[in-house]
């Protein structure tokens, strides 16, 4: 008899999944802009594409270790992979691991600069700060903080994206934007040429995440369990994504030239909420940096010890003065982009070896 499902467990890796990937590219619009928006209409096969191979390479990660009592992302890297480029991928990933912790900090700079006029250092300071002070005390407790922020997150986004959606559909709006942008009249930095590509190199980027934090998920819950929740948690991410998208769509001219184009549509919604918005683009950065500085770190010293805290703030502080040196749209795209295609092989070798098993297996 198969195991029964425990709701609970479903929606606490439900709610990480979901926390982990609404960082800053996602809360700023950034992301949405580059990989969504710029593809109009054709967005929505976007949000497929990204959350079924989300979906995929998450279950390789947890099924290598499932089957084969596997404890660490470089463990499962390894066994897909082989020692040797496992090896070098296992450091690449760590290497970007650390570049989106920057990413982090760059977002937040100018979410506080675009909203407030605050020098950029200041929303760099405090949500490093932050991120290191609970960094310290381990992954348990960072996924039982996100697990319960990012849903809320994601409800919220999601309904301001609806009330903007519906205004440009009755305004009119939202076709003419998708005119221009079919046009090619709207520049602005896009991950590629083709929304299937763009799709598939989100996920791809954001499937280096989770060797480490798939794993833990998975030493925590079942395996129906965090499949089920991860299934979820990765569609409601897509589909926001995409409505999202169209909602910038529909504000295509005022929005192409910002860092931050979503807090534009927050702040339209009325007077004052674009201040509420901008706490909640610090939540939602806080969600995703604090999993991904431990994820940069843990590699080398364990939850707790010494060494561990050490690192984690030798690493703030060295990803603060970075941030302060590279402009945040253009780190961002580069990050995601180079990390993407490296992700694309590493799923496509992963999916490859799942099948190969299955076969095997079946003939043994």
């Amino acid at each position: 008899m198969s195991k029964k499902i425990n709701w609970k467990s479903v929606f606490t890796v439900m709610g990480a999944i979901l926390a982990f990937n609404i960082g800053t590219g996602f809360a700023t619009g950034q992301e949405v802009m580059q990989y969504f928006s710029v593809f109009g209409w054709w967005s929505i096969l976007t949000g497929v594409a990204f959350a079924a191979t989300m979906a995929i390479g998450i279950y390789c990660f947890a099924a290598a270790s499932e089957k084969h009592n596997l404890t660490s992302g470089e463990q499962v890297l390894k066994y897909y992979l082989g020692d040797v480029l496992g090896t070098v991928i296992n450091y690449f990933y760590i290497f970007y691991l650390y570049m989106c912790v920057i990413v982090m900090y760059s977002g937040a700079a100018s979410a506080l600069n675009e909203q407030y006029g605050a020098p950029l250092w200041v929303g760099a300071a405090v949500i490093a700060g932050l991120c290191c002070i609970t960094s310290l005390f381990g992954l348990k407790n960072i996924v039982n903080i996100i697990s319960k922020i990012g849903p809320v997150l994601i409800l919220i986004a999601l309904g301001i994206s609806l009330i903007a959606l519906i205004q440009g559909i009755v305004s009119g709006s939202l076709s003419e934007g998708a005119k221009l942008v079919a046009a090619g009249e709207i520049e602005h930095m896009k991950a590629s040429n083709s929304w299937l590509i763009a799709g598939i190199i989100l996920a791809t980027s954001t499937i280096l995440w989770y060797p480490n934090f798939a794993v833990e998920l998975k030493q925590e819950h079942s395996m129906k369990d965090l499949m089920i929740g991860q299934t979820i948690g990765n569609s409601l991410v897509g589909a926001v994504e995409v409505v999202m998208g169209l909602a910038m769509v529909a504000n295509i001219a005022a929005v192409a030239e910002l860092d931050v184009p979503f807090l534009y549509i927050a702040s339209r919604m009325f007077s004052g909420f674009g201040s509420i918005y901008a706490i909640m683009i610090f939540a939602a950065l806080y969600t995703t940096t604090c999993p991904l500085l431990w994820s940069s770190i843990s590699p080398f010293a364990k939850d707790g010890t010494p060494k561990y805290k050490i690192l984690i703030v030798a690493g703030t502080v060295i990803g603060f003065i970075v941030a302060m040196l590279v402009p945040y749209d253009i780190i961002m795209n580069y990050v995601w982009v180079i990390s993407g295609w490296v992700g694309l092989g590493v799923t496509v070798i992963m999916i490859v070896r799942v099948i190969y098993d299955r076969i095997k297996d079946g003939r043994n």
